[in-house]
Order: structure tokens, then sequence, then C-alpha cells
């Protein structure tokens, strides 16, 4: 009995010996915990903005990837004018690209186009003046929709594009949904028809999107053009390239009033921040000039407001990297994070760690994770990195620990 006493004993103190080494082997060693708050405000510091607003109608205003400084008015559908004709030029651009340079595909003039020139013209509305037989590249077209604001030539454009006028209409539509423009309804490719109604925010959307394409951005920015058989046609955009706005479009009609989209721009160290807006429904006895006075005035606030600013320094401190076998170390950042905004933009923060191998080691300035900065629309990542370097764990410490 004692014999098979001292047996039982003998297997347990082998299971002991044996077995909790093992266990203790086998077990999952932890990763490396990093705990990253980076001394951060809450929000830019600095005064807020203050933008001007035109006195009635509505207006919308952003910085191009950095944020929105607000509207005025109610946001609601509203008819738009010649402000129609910067989706119909950017969908033109979209099905048939232009590089910088290129004039594109040749149209020719058919009496048909002719006749609806005519007929344009014989309603007072804003035409470009063509002949049967013209040769017209598409560049020159598109100066022709957005420079004088031409209708015919969006007439032109629509039926080159999708064989009809109702055809592109109905695509332009098709897009406006998918840019996530949900006040928007077109009903021609000019907006002579007051159905072709948008708001501030919509049009504001669409021309920063449409400012994206170069060939784009390079038409509106001109004062002027030469085209085949009117000759020299000036851009009825009176401001742009006079300091402040660096292209835009413009819309008149009694329904509408003056309405103007456009652009200003504000370059900051090596970065250029795109000022995008919108002015729509101005009355009165000069209701473009209202629109054109009021987009000055708006893009002069924003470029007032906007600054570069220095959140991060390379090599500071942002964090702990706390390990169970070892000391804990500083974690720093890999580069300076600079941001452009106003004060009163909001500042949020996040970390995503590297998968790190827990048996090997953490060399000095090794990356283990990013350090997310989000500032209005603006999203960083900078590299995090270990001031000190962390050793595996030993296997005295694998063995003893809890």
């Amino acid at each position: 009995m004692r014999s098979l006493r001292g047996l039982v004993i003998a297997i347990v103190i082998a299971i002991i010996v044996i077995g909790v080494p093992v266990v203790q082997l086998v077990r999952p060693i932890p990763q490396a915990a990093a705990d990253v708050v980076a001394p951060l405000p809450k929000a830019l510091q600095g005064t807020k903005p203050v933008i001007q607003w035109p006195s009635q109608g509505e207006a919308a205003l952003m910085a191009d990837g950095v944020g929105t400084f607000g509207t005025y008015g109610p946001q609601v559908s509203v008819p738009i004018a010649s402000v129609t004709k910067v989706m119909t030029a950017y969908l033109v651009l979209q099905k048939h690209p232009l590089q910088l340079g290129q004039q594109g595909p040749v149209l020719t003039v058919t009496p048909a186009d002719v006749k609806v020139y005519e007929q344009d013209k014989a309603l007072g509305q804003s035409v470009v003046k063509v002949a049967a037989g013209e040769k017209i590249t598409e560049y020159q077209a598109l100066q022709g929709l957005l420079l004088p604001s031409g209708n015919n030539m969006g007439t032109l454009l629509a039926k080159w594009c999708d064989g009809s006028v109702q055809a592109f209409v109905q695509e332009m539509n098709e897009t406006a949904k998918k840019l996530g423009m949900t006040e928007t309804h077109y009903a021609d490719p000019t907006g002579y028809s007051p159905a072709s109604q948008s708001d501030a925010v919509d049009q504001m959307k669409l021309f920063a999107k449409a400012m994206e394409n170069p060939v784009f951005r390079q038409i509106v920015g001109q004062a002027q053009a030469v085209l085949p058989v009117v000759g020299l046609v000036y851009n009825v955009d009176s401001v742009v390239g006079h300091g402040t706005i660096i292209g835009g479009k413009t819309g008149s009609t009694l329904e509408a009033g003056g309405c103007f989209v456009f652009a200003a721009r504000k370059v900051l160290g090596s970065r250029e921040v795109l000022i995008i807006g919108a002015v729509l429904g101005q009355k009165g006895p000069q209701p473009l000039a209202e629109a054109l006075n009021a987009a000055v005035t708006m893009s002069k606030d924003a470029q007032k407001a906007l600054r570069s600013v220095q959140l991060v320094s390379a090599g500071q401190t942002v964090g702990t990297l706390s390990a169970p076998w070892a000391k804990p170390v500083s974690l720093v950042a890999t580069e300076p994070v600079q941001v452009i905004g106003w004060g009163g933009l909001s500042v949020h923060q996040g970390y995503v760690p590297d998968a790190l191998d827990s048996k090997k080691p953490i060399a000095q300035n090794q990356i283990v994770g990013q350090l997310e900065i989000q500032v209005g629309m603006q999203k960083v990542r900078v590299p995090v990195a270990a001031a000190s370097a962390v050793p595996a764990p030993t296997l005295s410490w694998r063995m003893k620990r809890l």
C-alpha cells in the first residue's frame, strides 16, 4: 500500500517537473502593448473663419480636401441656369478624355446645328456662331460651351456624345446620382430650362470634381479664346484671373437669377489648396455681378482663414510600448505631421499596430505601428518607432511567468 502511494506521488512529481515547463514553453507569448496618445488638441487653435455670405439666395464654400466652411441659405433645388454646363463639360470629358495640349476629335457642324444656333439666338440665348461644314475640335467646342456659354455648343456636344439631347440628359442625371448629388435634376444640357435645378452644395461638389480634370481647369481659367467661325470670344466670368478666382462657370436667367460656381486657391509651402464655392439665386439690377462679387469676397475670407499647422514633429514621443518581460520604452513619430486648416477644425487620432513576432526582439527605431491623425477631411498616417530596443522574452522569464 505504501509502495503504491509512493508511486503515485512520484508520478505526480514527475508530471509537475516535466509538464509545467512544457506548458510554460508552449503557452502563447503576449505581444508588446502600445499605448499611443499623441499630445494633440481636440481642435486646431486660432480664430474660427468669418465668411461674409451673400445676403440672398444660397451659397456653399469649402477647402477641397480640407473641410467645409459652411453654407448659407436653405439648400433646396433652384434653377441654376448655365451652371448646368459644368455637368455637360464634365460628362463630355469623361466620355472623350483629353490630355493637356490635345484638341481631340474634330466635329463637323451640320445644317441642323446651324438651325439650332439660329433658333437659340432668336430666343435671346447665349450662343456661339457656327456655319455648316465648319470643323471644330472637341477642345474648341468645350471652350465655346464654357467661356461665352454657348447654348448651341451644349446641344452640339450632347448629340455628338449620345446621339440625342434626351439620351445625354438622361446620362447627366445618372452621373449626378452616382456623384451623390441628391438635390440635382437636369432637364437640358445648357440650363436654359428652369427645370434644370440643383442646390449650392451639390454644385460645389461637382465643380470640385470637374476641377480635378486638367483640361477643364485650363479652359475655365481662360479669359478668352479664338474659335473657327466666330473668332475671338470672351469668358462671361469677368473676375477670372484677377487675383482671386482661378476658374468658374457663370449662369444667369430670370428664373435662376445670378449664379456662379468657382475656384480660388491658396499655396501653403509646397501644397496648393483649392477653395471651391457656389453662389445661386442672386437677384437685383445686376444679378450676375452680385454672384461674382459674393464669390470674390467668400474666396478672400477663405484664403485668410487657411494656414499650415505642425501637429507632430519628427522624433516626438507619442506613446509607450510595454512588454511584460522588459521595461517600457518610448514610441516616437518618425516623420513630422503638417496639416492645413483653420481655428476650430476638429482633430482626431488613432493607432494601428503592426503585427509583431512576440518571440523576436524589437530593434531600436523599428516601426511598430501607424499613428493616424484626421483633421477635417485630411487623413495622415505617420510611422511610429520604438525609441529603444526591446529584447526577446528570455527562457527564464517564460518558465517563471504566472
